[in-house]
């Protein structure tokens, strides 16, 4: 009968811990500033999102909803003089620039198109991804070797370089504009 020893685990000191906390800490703001800075710039009026250097203490507007939510159109300031009076605080926004509010903007219809190619190239990817990578490491397949090295070589060329092939061919295939093209580029 043989003996087993036992080895005792060292708990990591305080330092360690401290150290350790610290790292993970700044990662998590040099994570997060970039995403607290575009929700920021979302609330700044156009000039002040593109001023240099870039204003941290600005006056907060919703003007860039105003403009996501709505339809403008330019008009001249005596057709904006001649309307009534501003009926809301976006209807008020377009008309400092010399703007009417037309309708609603295509902001929902845009992003569920968004959506669909998102969801659909991301599962795509996976899916075809999962079922390649368990049948080439699961099974003999013949020439596995160089179909792998195929997959990987695409990669060693600039995408730029097969944009004009892949455009021909989604033109003769009619994929161009339209969702399953972008789902499968």
């Amino acid at each position: 009968m043989s003996l087993t020893t036992a080895h005792s685990v060292v708990a990591p000191s305080s330092n360690a811990k401290l150290i350790a906390g610290t790292i993970i800490i700044a990662y998590a703001l040099i994570s997060i500033v970039p995403l607290l800075w575009i929700f920021a710039t979302s609330f700044k009026t156009p000039p002040d999102s593109i001023a240099y250097p870039p204003k941290i203490v600005f006056q907060p507007s919703i003007e860039g909803y105003c403009n996501l939510f709505t339809t403008r159109t330019r008009q001249t300031p005596e057709y904006i003089n001649s309307l009534g009076p501003a009926t809301g605080f976006c209807d008020e926004t377009v008309r400092k620039r010399n703007m009417v509010i037309a309708g609603p903007s295509n902001f929902l219809p845009r992003f569920v198109n968004s959506l669909i190619i998102a969801f659909g190239s991301t599962f795509c990817a996976v899916f075809l991804g999962t079922l390649s990578a368990y049948g080439f490491s699961r099974f003999k397949v013949p020439l596995a070797d160089d179909l792998l090295f195929f997959i990987l070589s695409t990669r060693f060329m600039p995408p730029i370089a097969v944009a004009i092939p892949i455009y021909l061919m989604y033109r003769e295939l009619g994929l161009s504009d339209t969702a399953l093209g972008m789902i499968l580029l």
